[in-house]
C-alpha cells in the first residue's frame, strides 16, 4: 500500500491571471487610500506647525508647537467650550441613535411588504445626502412658516428652534440621527436575522417572557453588532461638521471641535493653521475615544457571552 505524504496538496486555488487581477485591485485600493487618506492628514499636520492662512500672496513661516500653544494657553475662544458641545453630541446620537434603531430592527426585521416599506424610507436619509437631510430639518423647523411650528402655534408654543439655545443642539442631535439610522437599523436586523430561531423557540417553551426574551438572550446575542453600531456612531459624531454647519453654522451650542476647525480654517479668520491643528486634536480624540471604547466593548462580548 503506498503512504500517504504528509504535506499538505500544492493545490492553487486562483489562477495566474486571476491573482494579478486580485493584487492589481489590493495595489489600487491601496493607492487611493494612501493619495486621499494617508496623504492629506499628513499634510494637515505640517500645516498644522505653520502660520499658513491660505490667502494669496501672504508668507508662511514654520512656527512649530505654536498653535497648539494658543488653544490651550490661551483660551482660543470658543474652544474650550467646543469640547463640552462635542462631548454632548457625540453622546446624545450614540445613545438615541442606537436605542432608536434597535427598537426599529425588531418591529421591522419581517419581510412583509409593510415592514420592508418602512425600511426603505428609514434607509432614504443616507441616500439623500447631508445637504438635503439639513434643507429638510431647517424648512421643517422655520420658525416662521415651517409645519412644526404651525402645529406647536396652535397650541401657544413659538420657538427659534435652530435658532435657540435651548433647542439647536437637541434638534442637531436628531437630524444627525436621522440621517444615520438606516444604516444602523440594517446592522441591528442583520444581527437579530443571524440569531437561530430555535434559542427563541425553546425559551418560549421554557415560559420566558418578551423582555427577559431580549435581556437574556437577544442583547447578549447581539454584543457584536452593538460593538459596530456604537463605535460608528461615536466616531462619525465626533467627525461630524457639514450637517451642523448647514443647521447653525456652529451657534447656539453647537460649536462642536468639528465645526470650530472648520470655521477656523475657512471662516472669517481664515487660519489655516491653526484650523488644521484643532483637526489634528480631533483625530487624536477620536483614537483615544475609540481605541478604549472598541476594548471596553469587546470585553463586555466576552464576558456575555462566556
Amino acid at each position: 500500500m503506498a503512504r500517504r505524504s504528509g504535506k499538505p496538496s500544492n493545490v492553487r486555488l486562483l489562477s495566474r491571471p486571476s491573482r494579478l487581477v486580485m493584487w492589481g485591485g489590493v495595489a489600487i485600493g491601496l493607492a487611493f487610500f494612501l493619495l486621499f487618506g494617508i496623504a492629506p492628514a499628513v499634510a494637515n499636520i505640517a500645516i498644522s506647525l505653520t502660520d499658513y492662512s491660505g490667502l494669496a500672496g501672504a508668507s508662511t513661516s514654520f512656527t512649530g508647537l505654536d498653535n497648539y500653544t494658543t488653544l490651550f494657553t490661551t483660551q482660543w475662544p470658543g474652544f474650550v467650550a467646543s469640547l463640552g458641545d462635542t462631548l454632548y453630541f457625540v453622546v446624545g446620537v450614540t445613545v438615541v441613535q442606537n436605542a432608536v434603531a434597535l427598537a426599529l430592527a425588531h418591529r421591522l426585521q419581517g419581510t412583509g411588504r409593510t415592514a420592508t416599506l418602512l425600511r426603505i424610507l428609514a434607509f432614504l436619509p443616507i441616500v439623500l445626502g447631508v445637504t438635503v437631510v439639513g434643507i429638510v430639518w431647517l424648512l421643517m423647523f422655520d420658525p416662521q412658516s415651517g409645519p412644526v411650528q404651525a402645529i406647536l402655534g396652535h397650541a401657544g408654543i413659538h420657538s427659534a428652534f435652530f435658532g435657540s439655545d435651548t433647542w439647536a443642539m437637541p434638534l442637531t442631535i436628531l437630524a444627525q440621527v436621522w440621517q444615520n439610522l438606516g444604516f444602523t437599523m440594517v446592522v441591528f436586523i442583520g444581527g437579530l436575522k443571524a440569531i437561530p430561531p430555535e434559542i427563541f423557540e425553546a425559551a418560549a417553551i421554557d415560559g420566558v417572557t418578551g423582555w427577559q426574551r431580549f435581556r437574556r438572550l437577544t442583547w447578549p446575542l447581539m454584543a457584536a453588532v452593538v460593538t459596530v453600531n456604537v463605535t460608528f456612531a461615536v466616531i462619525g459624531s465626533l467627525t461630524t461638521y457639514n450637517l451642523i454647519y448647514i443647521l447653525t453654522d456652529g451657534q447656539f451650542g453647537t460649536n462642536t471641535l468639528g465645526i470650530l476647525a472648520f470655521n477656523t480654517a475657512f471662516g472669517n479668520t481664515a487660519d489655516l493653521g491653526l484650523g488644521a491643528s484643532m483637526s489634528v486634536i480631533l483625530l487624536l480624540l477620536a483614537i483615544l475615544v475609540a481605541l478604549p471604547l472598541v476594548a471596553f466593548l469587546q470585553h463586555r462580548e466576552r464576558r456575555l457571552l462566556a
